[in-house]
């Protein structure tokens, strides 16, 4: 395709995108339209699958939706340009300490030959003056290769100090492209990550692995009767009364919007059941106030829906029966668990229909 025909379509994606993002009632932030843009250029096939889907189902995106989307889809290139960048960084400077190293090593070689000569000179010469012009020479090749070695301990000192600051940018970014920033816990992709490792580490040991799916009751209706910011405190309330009645070991992230995912290693479902009931019930004591007045709001309530990881399951399966659990939360009255519990004879069924063959 020519050159003008690229940039011409590139104009026709950006103006469809801008379009849409009116439609949807969204500010055209550079996140939201990037997340419009490449949804009509086509480009990211995983975005545009997403975003059909939530089309589908409520019509538009909100804020969350397109945030989430955004961290999702296209904040990892994000995350791969800094890593790009910061390893020619390194590369550089490793480049620069190896040229200082290979000069500092010539002239240790150089100085080597001039102590033998220097020796052998001593042991063959009757002359004071050439014993005298031998010594100067050593003399001035020795403050050469002390000027040398300042150098490369400068150099040293001062790639080390860059190198320092790459790896605390670097750990920065890592933890930044894994935390959601409204309420600090972890996100979808910190979520697929950790889901990934234990469901590896449960095949392994043989050891339960629950999933719980929560989903915060009538936060549409909440969100558009008092505000975003109200909103947004409430999200905030959730993730906190989740984060602070868990273990050590397991594991929080806002899965999108309004719903979060935990998991719950070396835990049976019936177990995880108590859990879930003991989070539903503490967030059932907190009362959502406006700041600005005081005023009380009501309380917040939670379905969750949960199941048991069956061995050698893929993620999607596992993933798809606890939202089937929650769905039935949600469709019999709402603020309640609900969980789907595996016979042997569909554990057998899961694992043939995952099994490579």
């Amino acid at each position: 395709m020519a050159i003008g025909g690229e940039h011409h379509q590139a104009n026709g994606w950006a103006k469809q995108a801008l379009e849409h993002l009116a439609r949807d009632g969204l500010p055209p932030l550079p996140e939201n339209y990037a997340v419009y843009f490449y949804y009509y250029a086509g480009t990211n096939p995983n975005l545009k699958m997403s975003m059909d889907l939530l089309f589908q189902q409520n019509g538009s995106l909100t804020q969350d939706q397109c945030k989430d989307l955004y961290v999702t889809h296209l904040g990892l290139e994000t995350e791969r340009k800094v890593l790009k960048e910061a390893n020619a960084a390194m590369e550089a400077e490793v480049s620069k300490v190896m040229s200082v190293i290979d000069t500092a090593t010539s002239g240790t070689q150089q100085f080597g030959k001039t102590l033998d000569n220097f020796s052998g000179k001593l042991s063959t010469s009757n002359s004071l003056e050439q014993i005298r012009e031998t010594v100067t020479k050593v003399a001035s090749e020795t403050r050469v290769i002390a000027k040398q070695n300042d150098r490369l301990q400068t150099q040293l000192a001062q790639t080390n100090e860059q190198l320092s600051e790459m790896r605390f940018n670097l750990d920065a970014v890592h933890r930044e492209s894994q935390i959601d920033p409204l309420t600090e816990v972890g996100n979808r992709k910190f979520f697929g990550v950790e889901l990934a490792r234990a469901m590896g580490e449960a095949t392994d040991s043989g050891a339960p692995l629950t999933l719980l799916v929560i989903d915060i009751d009538h936060f549409k209706k909440f969100n558009d009767s008092h505000g975003h910011i109200i909103g947004d405190q409430v999200l905030r309330l959730v993730a906190r009364t989740l984060v602070e009645n868990l273990k050590g070991r397991d594991v929080i992230a806002r899965y999108g919007g309004e719903e979060f995912v935990i998991l719950l290693p070396q835990t049976k479902v019936v177990d995880a059941e108590k859990v879930a009931n003991q989070l539903r019930s503490n967030l059932g004591t907190k009362q959502i106030r406006r700041r600005s007045t005081n005023e009380t709001l009501g309380v917040v309530t939670i379905s969750i829906g949960a199941t048991e990881y069956c061995p050698e399951e893929d993620a999607e399966s596992f993933i798809a029966r606890a939202d089937h659990a929650l769905y039935q939360a949600k469709q019999t009255g709402r603020n309640k668990v609900v969980s789907e519990l595996v016979s042997p004879e569909q554990a057998a069924e899961i694992k043939l229909r995952n099994t490579p063959t």
